[in-house]
C-alpha cells in the first residue's frame, strides 16, 4: 500500500556507525522538504562477498556488516525503485576496483543517483566530478549516457577558465575509453557499441575540446560514404559545434538536398549547435520560415535554446515570436519549444522565463510546463549553490 496509495518514491540514505550500516529513508525531492512519508522498502545490500536483504519499514534500520571496511553496494542488483545517497566515506570506497565488481545496472544507478543528488543539493558538484572520474574503465553505453548527462550538467555551472579546466578533466576521463574502442567498427560489432563510439566521439571532441578528434570528424563530415552511421551523426554534430559560416552553408545544403529524410534532419538539427551568435539567429529565423516543416521546427528551436553558448539569445527570439509560434506549430508541440528553457540557469533569464509563462500559459500542456519551470528553478539553485565551489575546485 505504501507504494500504491502515496506519491513519490524514497531516497535511501546509507552511512556507517561503527561496524554497522545504517539505512534511513525520506521522500526524494529536488528541493528542501519536510515530507515525512515512509515506505516499506526491501533493500538488497552487498558488502564484500556477502549479500543481505533487509526491510526498511521505518525511519531507519541497522545492518551488521560482514566486512565493515569493504565496499558497500546499496540496492545491489538494481531491483529497488529507489534512489540511494551514500555518505562520503561509503561513496569513496566505490572506486575503480569496486566498480569493476559491480553490474551494469549498479554502475548506472550509482551515476544516475549521484547526479540527481547533486541537482538536489545533497552532493556537491566537485564530489560528483570526483566520482565520475573513477569510471575511466567504463565500456557500457547506458552508463556512459548517464555519465555524459552529468558532465554536460556540470558544464553549465561554470564559465571561463573553470570551464576550460573542466573540459580537460572530461578529456582525461573519456579519451581512454574512445582509444580503447577505436574509431573503426570491428567485424560483427553490435549496434550499442556503435552508439557508444558516437557518444564518446562527441564527448571527447566537443566537451573535451580534442583538436585531433575534431579533425577526424571533419574528415568524416567531408567524406561520409561507407562510414558507420553513428560516426557520421557524431561527426556532423561536432563539426557544427566548432564551425563557422562555411559549415553553416554546408549543413544548410545537406538539409535542403540530403538523399534521405534522416540525412536532411541530421543536418537541420545540427545547425542549432553552431557557436556563432549570428548563425544561431539565422537558424531561429529558418525555423519560422516555410522551408522547415511545422512538425520539425519546434525541435529546431528547442535545440537552439539548448545551445550552451547562445541559448538565452534563442529564448529571446522565441519570446518575441511567441504568437507566431502558437499560430504556426501544432498545439501539442508548443511545450517542446519551452522545455529547454529549464537549462537557462542565470538569475536574469530565469526571472524572465518564469514571468513570461505566468503571462503566457500553455493551456494544453499546463502540467508539463509547471514541471519545466520547476526544473529551471532547481537548476538555477544548483548553479547558485555550486558555481563558486566547483570553480575553486577546478582551478585550485
Amino acid at each position: 500500500d505504501s507504494w500504491i496509495w502515496q506519491p513519490g518514491y524514497p531516497l535511501v540514505l546509507a552511512r556507517l556507525d561503527g561496524p554497522d550500516l545504517v539505512l534511513s529513508q525520506q521522500r526524494f525531492a529536488f528541493g528542501p522538504t519536510d515530507d515525512a512519508t515512509l515506505w516499506v522498502v526491501p533493500v538488497h545490500v552487498r558488502n564484500g562477498d556477502t549479500e543481505q536483504r533487509v526491510l526498511l519499514d521505518g525511519d531507519e534500520v541497522r545492518v551488521a556488516l560482514a566486512a565493515p571496511d569493504a565496499p558497500v553496494v546499496v540496492n545491489a542488483g538494481g531491483h529497488g525503485f529507489i534512489r540511494v545517497g551514500y555518505a562520503p566515506t561509503l561513496r569513496a570506497r566505490l572506486d575503480g576496483s569496486a566498480l569493476a565488481t559491480m553490474s551494469t545496472i549498479e554502475r548506472y544507478n550509482l551515476v544516475d543517483d549521484a547526479w540527481n543528488e547533486c541537482v538536489a543539493g545533497r552532493l556537491d558538484a566537485a564530489g560528483l566530478l570526483a566520482l565520475l572520474e573513477g569510471f575511466g574503465g567504463e565500456r557500457d553505453l547506458a552508463v556512459w549516457q548517464a555519465i555524459a548527462l552529468a558532465l554536460r550538467g556540470l558544464g553549465r555551472l561554470v564559465d571561463g577558465e573553470a570551464h576550460t579546466a573542466l573540459r580537460a578533466r572530461v578529456h582525461a576521463l573519456a579519451s581512454p575509453a574512445l582509444d580503447a574502442l577505436g574509431w573503426q567498427p570491428a567485424e560483427g560489432e553490435d549496434d550499442l557499441t556503435g552508439k557508444l563510439r558516437g557518444l564518446l566521439v562527441g564527448l571527447v571532441a566537443v566537451l573535451g575540446d580534442d583538436t585531433d578528434a575534431q579533425a577526424r570528424c571533419r574528415i568524416i563530415f567531408d567524406a561520409p560514404d561507407g562510414v558507420h552511421p553513428e560516426l557520421v551523426a557524431a561527426a556532423t554534430t561536432v563539426v557544427a559545434s566548432i564551425g563557422g559560416e562555411e559549415e553553416y552553408e554546408r549543413l544548410l545544403h545537406g538539409f535542403r538536398h540530403g538523399a534521405t529524410p534522416q540525412e536532411q534532419l541530421r543536418h537541420l538539427y545540427a545547425l542549432a549547435d553552431m557557436p556563432d551568435a549570428a548563425l544561431v539567429q539565422r537558424v531561429c529565423e529558418l525555423a519560422l520560415s516555410d522551408e522547415v516543416k511545422t512538425m520539425n521546427a519546434p525541435f529546431l528551436l528547442q535545440r537552439c535554446i539548448a545551445n550552451r553558448h547562445h541559448g538565452e539569445q534563442a529564448w529571446q527570439f522565441v519570446r518575441r515570436h511567441w504568437t507566431e509560434i502558437n499560430d504556426r506549430f501544432p498545439a501539442s508541440l508548443i511545450v517542446r519549444v519551452a522545455d529547454p528553457a529549464k537549462l537557462l540557469n542565470t538569475p536574469a533569464v530565469v526571472a524572465d522565463v518564469q514571468a513570461f509563462f505566468t503571462e503566457h500559459p500553455i493551456a494544453q500542456s499546463a502540467k508539463t510546463l509547471d514541471q519545466v519551470l520547476e526544473r529551471q528553478r532547481v537548476n538555477a539553485a544548483l548553479r547558485a549553490r555550486d558555481e563558486a565551489p566547483l570553480t575553486a575546485a577546478l582551478l585550485g
